[in-house]
């Protein structure tokens, strides 16, 4: 929501909720429609998913104790979550255009003193911390989230919602490159929040490929898988959900992806990736350093208020996994900028995209998968932004069906908020000289120096 108060209308907040929520709660019936209006009205206008503050924003003419009451009866019908779930994904489905980015991240909502919720996941094997337990095993304690939304550089606000949007009177930021007056940025589209401790739990594995699966029919293959095995050399303030395990465990979606789905990906991979070129069996960073890279052009990346120009050139190879040969892939190879966070990197070393994208000798083809790829964690950081005002983690509801409901009302308030127009949007990391521009987080908090590798 807007961080100017006068930028605030609570009447003009009450239609936006009720014309959004009614296509999301379409399905269910009266009551169930009026609880996910209230629960996102509540959660926009306090910022928060605790029940109680939800009520107490809601100010109701019966005592605050009685929503609670009713709200919290309503979370517990596992058929709301159902529902909103399903029109989310085909209403964002409808929103992403052909090729755009549908980013896969992973992150975690952390409960580490969390005693009675259910199924809270810990890292002990006994389900239970020793009185010698150290802060950072308790940090790992909570639940897992695989999230899957829409980014698209070129996107523009929902056509239905858009007369809506300009009643509501903000403007731009005229500090700022761009607005979501003019950028449709990111989609919500779908979640999985799970437990190994839970009862119906097989595998992380099959959590994420049924969302994939569930996504990519729903877009009917048009749109691009896009997962970073890699990360960051510094990480930033406001990615701390991203854990070193969770990104370890990333480094075998490629290989998932491409033995057990249909899906079309893109993903950036370490040095050391194995790989089959022809017959020959080498890692990622050889075929990279060897590959001819005869296009290029020159990005300008902002940083401490400088832009910086990095000419980056690049080209195409093709390539197979050893664990699944039968299916044909490519590697693009970027140079000119930081490629992998390794002590020894230099701007030198390739950055690598794994993709099931036909790379031809044509520069607009690869440069393209090169650009969308760049601004991944910029990606992945407004997403969090949009949903870390509602700080998920200091969720107090007990049982599992009730947080699994909750986390879908949470991404439903995000698709809420990400209509939100004059939002005020960060300047991009790298754009083109004329103004092409992909960074589109928002301002909550200063501006971060900006890690020297792409991302």
């Amino acid at each position: 929501m807007p961080d100017n108060p006068q930028d605030f209308d609570i009447g003009m907040l009450h239609n936006k909720v009720h014309a959004i929520g009614a296509t999301l709660s379409a399905g269910l019936g009266k009551v169930g429609r009026r609880f996910v209006d209230d629960m996102l009205l509540g959660m926009l206008i306090s910022g928060s998913v605790r029940l109680t503050e939800i009520a107490r924003a809601l100010a109701e003419s019966i005592p605050t104790h009685a929503t609670h009451k009713r709200l919290s009866r309503n979370l517990g019908n596992a058929r709301v979550g159902d529902v909103v779930a399903g029109n989310l994904l085909a209403e964002g489905a409808g929103v992403v255009r052909d090729d755009a980015l549908l980013v896969i991240d992973l992150f975690e909502v952390v409960k580490p003193y969390a005693e009675k919720m259910e199924y809270v996941n810990s890292p002990l094997p006994d389900g239970k911390f020793s009185d010698g337990a150290r802060p950072k095993d308790r940090a790992n304690r909570g639940y897992h989230v695989c999230e899957i939304f829409g980014w698209d550089v070129h996107g523009g606000p929902l056509q239905r919602y858009q007369d809506l949007a300009r009643q509501m009177g903000s403007e731009p930021d005229p500090n700022h490159a761009i607005s979501a007056w003019d950028n449709q940025v990111v989609t919500p589209l779908a979640q999985t929040l799970f437990s190994p401790n839970a009862p119906a739990f097989k595998s992380e594995s099959d959590e994420i490929l049924d969302l994939v699966q569930r996504v990519d029919t729903a877009c009917q293959r048009r749109c691009l898988f896009a997962v970073d095995t890699v990360g960051l050399l510094q990480p930033k303030r406001s990615l701390l959900r991203h854990s070193v395990e969770l990104l370890a465990k990333q480094r075998g979606l490629p290989e998932l992806l491409a033995a057990a789905t249909n899906c079309r990906f893109a993903a950036r991979v370490p040095g050391d990736y194995a790989l089959l070129h022809g017959r020959l069996e080498t890692t990622a960073r050889e075929l990279g350093e060897s590959c001819e890279t005869p296009y290029g052009v020159t990005l300008y990346k902002h940083q401490s208020d400088v832009d910086i120009g990095l000419f980056v050139h690049f080209g195409a190879l093709p390539v197979r996994l050893p664990a699944c040969p039968a299916k044909p892939l490519w590697l693009v190879v970027a140079k000119g900028m930081a490629g992998e966070p390794r002590p020894a990197a230099t701007d030198l070393d390739p950055f690598v995209i794994l993709t099931t994208e036909p790379m031809p000798r044509n520069r607009k083809v690869i440069g393209d998968l090169v650009w969308s790829f760049l601004s991944y964690w910029d990606a992945i950081q407004t997403n969090q932004a949009i949903k870390g005002q509602f700080d998920f983690d200091d969720v107090r509801v007990l049982t599992y069906d009730r947080l699994r409901n909750l986390g879908i009302l949470v991404l439903a308030a995000s698709f809420v908020e990400s209509q939100w127009p004059g939002i005020a949007l960060t300047k991009s990391l790298f754009r083109a000289p004329r103004g092409r521009s992909f960074q589109f987080y928002r301002a909550e908090m200063p501006e971060e120096e900006t890690p020297s590798e792409a991302g």
